[in-house]
C-alpha cells in the first residue's frame, strides 16, 4: 500500500521567477523559513511550557511563531521579496538575541549567532548581509560582556569565547566573498541564457524574429482569444534568386537587411516581425481590419520599391489574411500563402488579400 505524500503546495506562493531569476532561490529560502518556523515555534513552545517548566523561553518561541506568521502573512499579500527577506532575517537575529539574553549568558547560546551570517548574506547579499551580521556579532559580544561583568557563570572560557568570535569573523568574510562570488557568477550567467534566447529567438541575419519564435508568439495569441482583429502578412521578394546571381551572395543578404529594417520602420511596435526562410518574412499586423492591412502593406510596397540598396529595383508580393478564433496557425498560414500565391500569379509586385 502506498502511502500518501503530505503536500505543502497551500503554503507556497507562486511567484514569476525562473531558476535564472536571482530571486528565485531568496524566495525558495523565505517560504521554507517561514513554513518550518511557524511549525517548530509551537512545539518548542509547549515543550517548554509542559516539559521543561520555562516560561521565558515558551514567550520567545510564541514570539517567534506570531512575528512569523505575521512576515509569510505579509509576503503572501505584498509579494515584496526584498522586503520580506529584511523583515524574516529581523525576526530571526532578534529571537536569538532573546534567547541569549534569557539563557542568562551560557556558553552554548552563542553558537546560534552563527547561523546569521549565512541566513542574512543569502537573503540580503553583501551589504545587507555584513551590516545586519556585524550588528548582531557585536550586540552578542556586548550581551555576554555585560552578564560576565555582573556575575553570571559562564562556563567558556576567554580562549574559547576567542576562538568563536574568531570563526564567527571568519566565517563573515567567507560569506562576503563568496555572496561575491556568486553575485558574479550568476550575471554571467544571466548573459549568457540572455544572449542564448535571443539566439535561438531571432534570425540571426536580419535581427528579426525567427519562424519558431513567431509561431509560438502568434499561437499563444490565438490561444487567448485576443486575435480576431489581426491579419496575417506573407512577404516574398520577387526574383531575389536573380539578385543573388547578378549581384553575389552578400548583396543579397545585404538586402535581406535593408527589407527587415524597412519592416520595423514602417510597423508598430507591437506587431510582430520574423523571418519565414529564405527570402520570405511575415507580419502579424495587430487590431487592423483586413483593408486597413492591405492598405499598409501596400504602402510598405511603395517603400521598398525606393530601396536604394542596389542599381536594381527591389520589390515584393505579398499575401493576407484576417485571424478568427477559429482558425489556428496552420490554418492562417496556408490562407496567407494561398494568397501569396495569388498575387505571384497576378504579376508580382502586389498584395492580394483572402477574403
Amino acid at each position: 500500500m502506498n502511502a500518501k505524500k503530505v503536500s505543502f503546495k497551500w503554503w507556497y506562493n507562486e511567484f514569476p521567477h525562473t531558476q535564472f531569476s536571482e530571486d528565485f532561490w531568496r524566495v525558495k529560502l523565505i517560504q521554507h523559513t517561514l513554513l518550518l518556523a511557524c511549525s517548530v515555534f509551537p512545539i518548542l513552545s509547549l515543550v517548554n511550557v509542559f516539559v521543561f517548566n520555562d516560561i521565558q523561553l515558551a514567550l520567545i518561541d510564541a514570539t517567534g511563531f506570531v512575528l512569523s506568521l505575521a512576515v509569510y502573512i505579509a509576503f503572501r499579500k505584498t509579494g515584496k521579496i526584498t522586503l520580506t527577506a529584511w523583515l524574516l532575517s529581523l525576526t530571526v537575529t532578534s529571537i536569538m538575541l532573546l534567547f541569549l539574553i534569557s539563557v542568562e549568558g551560557r556558553a552554548y547560546s552563542l553558537v546560534w549567532a552563527t547561523i546569521i551570517l549565512p541566513f542574512t548574506f543569502f537573503l540580503l547579499g553583501r551589504r545587507g548581509g555584513t551590516l545586519l551580521s556585524s550588528i548582531t556579532l557585536c550586540v552578542c559580544v556586548y550581551l555576554v560582556h555585560k552578564q560576565a561583568e555582573s556575575g553570571v557563570p559562564i562556563t567558556l572560557s576567554t580562549g574559547s569565547l576567542l576562538n568563536v568570535l574568531e570563526a564567527a569573523i571568519v566565517q563573515l568574510l567567507l560569506f562576503r566573498f563568496y555572496e561575491g562570488t556568486r553575485h558574479t557568477a550568476f550575471n554571467q550567467l544571466k548573459a549568457e541564457h540572455l544572449a542564448s534566447k535571443h539566439l535561438s529567438e531571432t534570425d540571426y541575419l536580419t535581427g528579426v524574429y525567427n519562424r519558431a519564435k513567431f509561431l509560438s508568439l502568434v499561437s499563444s495569441l490565438l490561444a487567448s482569444n485576443t486575435a480576431k482583429n489581426h491579419c496575417l502578412v506573407i512577404l516574398d521578394l520577387d526574383d531575389f534568386k536573380l539578385v543573388n546571381d547578378q549581384y553575389g551572395h552578400n548583396a543579397g543578404d545585404a538586402v535581406l537587411k535593408a527589407f527587415a529594417d524597412a519592416l520595423r520602420v514602417h510597423t508598430r511596435e507591437d506587431d510582430i516581425i520574423a523571418r519565414w526562410g529564405g527570402e520570405e518574412f511575415v507580419l502579424l499586423l495587430k487590431d487592423v481590419s483586413l483593408e486597413q492591412a492591405e492598405r499598409r502593406v501596400k504602402h510598405l510596397l511603395g517603400v521598398v520599391q525606393r530601396l536604394s540598396t542596389l542599381d536594381t529595383s527591389v520589390s515584393f508580393s505579398a499575401g493576407i489574411t484576417q485571424c478568427n478564433r477559429t482558425s489556428g496557425i496552420d490554418e492562417l498560414v496556408k490562407a496567407a500563402d494561398d494568397a501569396l500565391y495569388q498575387a505571384k500569379r497576378n504579376g508580382k509586385s502586389c498584395v492580394y488579400s483572402a477574403s
